[in-house]
């Protein structure tokens, strides 16, 4: 192993290997120590985020006043968990506040005239957007019209248009707040905090909701660095003592988790997609019901229902991505940009079925569906390929249009989609004569490594990057010309497997979770390989081994004469 290198005043060795790897990410020296610490102290005064000081007093004036107060969330996890934030804190100092989130299928993301009829009919008056509300505009006017005050609290990136009133959002072009990467929960959290410097709240309750700030900021893969690290490693502590949030725990729990050693990876894949699930299909308000519930039997419903919901989520979503995958041979026959018709299928999903066949094919994949006289789109790109660019060009030709460089949503008149998709294929095509490594794979890695350095020692090293996540991944190691062991296909034999790679050691476990089929044959075909993929550690019953996840498993000499 490499040598280690002691870290000053926690006492830390960190292998030269990992120290490579975060200086290669853009960690400077000054921030070593901070980022390895146990006890990271890196956090930003709230009241830095600008309009924070008089958006608290706005809000206690309103909840002084007696007015209700109606949190306005987001149908995701992180508007679930801001939702959720928020009603724990402002029910410290009030009884009359409520919330209410907009149903993904029927209204759509952000506020919505609809929405605030509903809440000045249901006695609302004063709302506090979370995760939400930047570039709202016409709805908050509308708001204030009705005499309903709002504060806007948001991450979003935010254009010319803007809300009326305070706005609180890190992304503000006057703002100076040193941090630009917080969730939307992170921002509600901050308001929080703004708060409990004015008002007494429970201490116990702002330990309990930096659990749900770590949910969300993980789930809406916000950059794992920064003020962001902090708050995910302070939650993951408190979650791994005790996980003060009932709710959270008991899902924990159902999901096969154990809370006392929950990693970001855990929620990432364990956690998030059920909360997601709920927004998903149909009814957001379960993830808010469980992180507010304390009743037990409430609990468990709640749980049983986000799992449930889950399990329908999958078993659509599969069915939606088998109709799009018989369809690709055929769209790619007339360009590069591809567009998928999937009609009959849950619009929840799509988004989702769009990516994975990005993934499969490596090209931006818009997924359309019919429905009456228009088409609505959800799409997700690749490296290289500003979708919200391409499709802005045409902005005149939606009925309404949003998103960013990776991922856009969209309704089109259904006379102009077979136009757009000829004029993005053009445009693609254009891309690809000007770049013509455009699709090429991408099979980057962080540090090359013999098989015989595969082992317990260097997975301990990798957990010192934990928690892991957005500009702070797992790093991917590659193993060249290496051999291959046994080979066991795991359920459907397409997908998964799990194989062994000779070493000097013995051999090393690994496991592939998709496109197994394919990397059988490329191990047939040509016997040695090349290896993508991250090294952890494996706890089965009173053993501990090192295993690899395996990303690519490549013919062998793929990889040679790549830089590192």
């Amino acid at each position: 192993m490499d040598q280690f290198r002691g870290i000053a005043n926690e006492n830390i060795a960190v292998p030269e290997t990992i120290l490579k790897i975060i200086k290669s990410r853009g960690i400077g020296e000054e921030m070593i120590d901070e980022f390895f610490s146990p006890k990271p102290r890196l956090a930003y005064d709230p009241f830095l985020l600008a309009n924070m000081r008089a958006g608290v007093d706005l809000l206690l004036d309103a909840i002084d006043s007696g007015k209700r107060i109606v949190i306005y969330g987001d149908y995701d996890v992180d508007g679930i968990t801001s939702t959720s934030l928020m009603m724990k804190v402002i029910g410290t100092l009030t009884d009359n506040v409520t919330y209410y989130i907009p149903s993904r299928l029927d209204e759509g993301y952000g506020l919505h005239r609809e929405s605030i009829d509903r809440i000045h009919d249901d006695g609302g008056e004063f709302i506090v957007t979370v995760d939400c509300g930047s570039v709202s505009y016409e709805e908050t006017k509308y708001a204030h019209s009705l005499g309903i005050g709002t504060l806007v609290t948001d991450h979003h990136n935010i254009s010319e248009t803007r809300a009326e009133g305070l706005i609180i959002n890190p992304r503000l072009q006057e703002d100076e707040y040193p941090f630009k990467g917080l969730a939307g929960v992170g921002v509600a959290y901050k308001l929080a905090l703004a708060i409990s410097r004015v008002r007494e709240i429970p201490k116990a309750v702002m330990a309990e909701v930096l659990e749900l700030v770590t949910i969300g900021t993980i789930a809406d893969i916000m950059p794992m660095l920064g003020e962001n690290r902090t708050i995910v490693k302070c939650g993951l502590r408190s979650i791994h003592l005790g996980c003060r949030n009932k709710g959270l725990r008991r899902l924990i729990d159902m999901s096969g988790l154990d809370y006392r050693t929950l990693r970001a990876s855990d929620i990432s894949f364990g956690i998030a997609p059920k909360i997601n699930a709920s927004g998903r299909l149909g009814d957001a308000t379960i993830g808010v019901r469980l992180f507010l519930a304390d009743d037990d039997a409430e609990i468990n419903n709640c749980c049983s229902m986000l799992i449930e919901a889950n399990k329908e989520r999958r078993r659509l979503q599969d069915d939606a991505y088998d109709k799009g995958l018989s369809m690709l041979d055929g769209e790619l026959s007339k360009g590069d940009f591809v567009v998928v018709e999937i009609n009959d299928s849950h619009e929840g999903v799509l988004g989702i079925v769009a990516g994975k066949l990005r993934e499969k094919i490596n090209r931006p994949v818009v997924v359309i569906s019919h429905n009456g006289e228009t088409y609505k789109g959800t799409g997700r790109s690749i490296p290289g390929v500003d979708l919200f660019s391409m499709l802005d060009k045409y902005r005149d030709r939606f009925i309404s249009f949003g998103g960013h460089s990776a991922a856009c949503g969209f309704t089109i008149a259904d006379d102009k989609a077979e136009p757009l998709r000829k004029a993005l294929n053009e445009d693609i095509a254009e891309m690809l004569s000007l770049d013509s490594s455009l699709f090429d794979a991408d099979y980057s890695f962080d540090a090359e490594v013999r098989p015989d350095e595969v082992d317990l020692e260097l997975a301990e090293a990798v957990e010192m990057l934990e928690p892991c996540g957005k500009d702070n991944e797992q790093p991917v190691f590659a193993l060249t010309n290496v051999r291959i062991g046994s080979w066991r296909f795991l359920k459907n034999e397409d997908k998964m497997a799990r194989f062994s790679i000779i070493s000097a050691k013995g051999s090393i476990d690994c496991l592939l979770f998709h496109d197994a089929a394919e990397a059988y044959d490329t191990f047939n075909v040509y016997g040695n390989v090349d290896i993508l993929g991250t090294v952890e550690i494996n706890n089965w019953r009173d053993e501990t081994r090192v295993q690899i996840i395996a990303q690519n498993v490549l013919p062998g000499g793929t990889l040679n004469g790549r830089s590192l």
